[in-house]
């Protein structure tokens, strides 16, 4: 486990010594979030995006690293989802840079997680029927992928959160007996730290689309990967439910854009995050619960494997129906106005 952890710093630092440079390469470059390109802006500084960028190249360093203690290690699955979070990344560079419409946004995402599955049976979803089972995987890769890319509307939101998520599925990967997935999800923990360095309240770089969606297809990979060691066992849940911040925050802001008759790609200020900023939180606050959140999600669903306990999985999605009955029972303090 010692040299995966030596491997996780070295990607921290190695993704923090490379943001002052790709910041510098995105102001030349003009790829920068301008508050005015859009109403529902949370920053009132023009800010570089470039932040994934970063991202990527601290993992593919930790990962060539890496090929000193573990040769051979990455295997042709690893290759398929790299290769397809970096097209998502290109994806996300050129929609950060020129503006890209929903539909070649989603139709890529969803090649690529359609074609990971194709490739892959890996990453298909434990489930009886080889035709649900490909279907509720891809939709897994893209869901995730748009809610990673969602959850960055505040600093330091989606690359906190990411690095606690991508750090308990290290742990799991290292449990099942699968260092090449601790490997990759410790390496990407590190570097999303490195980059929250300079994203943490008030941010100096933004991770972008590039980013966004970047760190969310990688971690939807390795969940549904771990969840393929458990089929037909009730713990083949707990990797999907370390992302269930994230899945919430999806769900629950894509159901309140469509009870109001809007896009969901449409974007607005009822994120999990906004609403609890609306309950009196400071900013700061709400990324502080969202990321005690995510790491009671993790917690939890260690906690169930560690035991060999399913039932020890209940509390998490009771906690969800709970917030959610709440959540409803106070929409209209919690949710933004809708457009006239």
């Amino acid at each position: 486990m010692m040299p995966l952890l030596v491997l996780g710093g070295a990607a921290l630092l190695a993704t923090a010594l490379l943001i002052p440079p790709v910041r510098r390469l995105a102001w030349r470059w003009d790829l920068v979030d301008r508050p005015a390109a859009g109403t529902h802006k949370g920053h009132r500084q023009p800010t570089p995006y470039g932040g994934g960028l970063a991202i990527f190249g601290g993992l593919v360093l930790g990962l060539a690293a890496g090929q000193h203690w573990y040769p051979g290690l990455l295997a042709r699955e690893h290759l398929l989802l790299l290769g397809g979070g970096a097209l998502l990344l290109l994806l996300g560079l050129v929609d950060d840079w020129r503006g890209l419409g929903p539909l070649p946004r989603f139709a890529l995402q969803f090649a690529v997680a359609g074609g990971l599955v194709a490739l892959c049976p890996q990453f298909l979803l434990p489930l009886p029927a080889p035709g649900p089972a490909a279907a509720l995987g891809a939709l897994w890769l893209a869901a995730m992928t748009n809610a990673f890319n969602f959850l960055d509307n505040m600093d330091g939101l989606s690359g906190g959160i990411s690095a606690i998520a991508l750090l308990a599925l290290a742990l799991m990967g290292w449990w099942a007996g699968r260092p090449d997935i601790s490997l990759i999800a410790l390496l990407l923990s590190g570097a999303a730290a490195g980059f929250l360095c300079f994203n943490f309240p008030p941010a100096s770089i933004f991770m972008g689309d590039a980013g966004g969606l970047f760190l969310g297809f990688m971690a939807a990979g390795l969940s549904a990967l771990l969840s393929h060691e458990r089929p037909a066992d009730p713990l083949l849940l707990a990797p999907l439910l370390v992302l269930l911040v994230p899945a919430y925050d999806l769900c629950s802001v894509v159901l309140i854009r469509l009870c109001r008759r809007l896009p969901p790609w449409r974007g607005d200020h009822n994120h999990l995050s906004h609403r609890l900023v609306r309950l009196g939180l400071s900013r700061r606050g709400a990324v502080l619960v969202l990321y005690g959140l995510t790491l009671v999600a993790g917690l939890g669903a260690l906690g169930a494997l560690h035991r060999g306990n399913p039932w020890l999985l209940l509390p998490l999605p009771l906690l969800v129906l709970v917030g959610a009955g709440l959540e409803y029972a106070a929409r209209e303090r919690l949710l933004e106005a809708p457009p006239s």
